[in-house]
């Protein structure tokens, strides 16, 4: 059981903080910048599809384990809470809407909707909703149901196990596996 435990731990976090530091490079750097550094729309395109689809299938492999076993282990499921396996759930879900983009994203391979969707992240951060919103009206379907899904992700963030990605010091890395039990 710690074995599986290793595996999908190891698999999910190296995949989700890629795809998290992916995200988040690939959406809120200028795209001045980009061209400053003689990057194309199309070019990040094809790099966030193939870095986005080999981190989201480790994390995937991850996540399946992790679904399982929390599911299955009569151990771990008395442990846990419906918001673990809630925010579990949910994360599959978006982390499949993610995959399932990279074939949408194949078939417009212009980076048009990238810049959109880049549009759309820095428009968020830099408060500006109205203009955020006019970025994404005519992206396709998957992305906009990508980006509700995050949004509800980012809600419940602080009602969730997630929030233990604040409280990793550097040690956390090499220590024991917790152990949570109710009384």
């Amino acid at each position: 059981e710690s074995q599986q435990l290793r595996k999908g731990s190891i698999a999910f976090h190296i995949g989700i903080l890629a795809i998290f530091v992916g995200h988040f490079v690939g959406l809120l750097t200028p795209n001045v910048l980009w061209h400053a550094l003689g990057v194309s729309a199309s070019t990040k395109q094809l790099i966030a599809m193939t870095a986005g689809g080999f981190f989201g299938l480790i994390c995937l492999y991850g996540m399946v384990i992790l679904i399982n076993r929390r599911l299955t282990n009569p151990r771990v499921r008395a442990a846990g809470t419906r918001m673990d396996i809630a925010i579990l759930l949910v994360l599959f879900v978006q982390l499949v809407l993610g995959l399932c983009s990279i074939f949408v994203s194949a078939g417009h391979l212009d980076g048009e909707e990238m810049l959109k969707l880049m549009s759309w992240a820095q428009n968020i951060v830099t408060f500006d909703p109205t203009t955020a919103a006019a970025s994404v009206a005519s992206v396709h379907w998957i992305y906009k149901l990508h980006i509700l899904l995050g949004m509800v992700i980012f809600v419940l963030f602080p009602f969730s196990r997630l929030v233990h990605m604040f409280s990793a010091p550097i040690k956390y890395i090499g220590r024991n596996y917790q152990v949570v039990r109710r009384k």
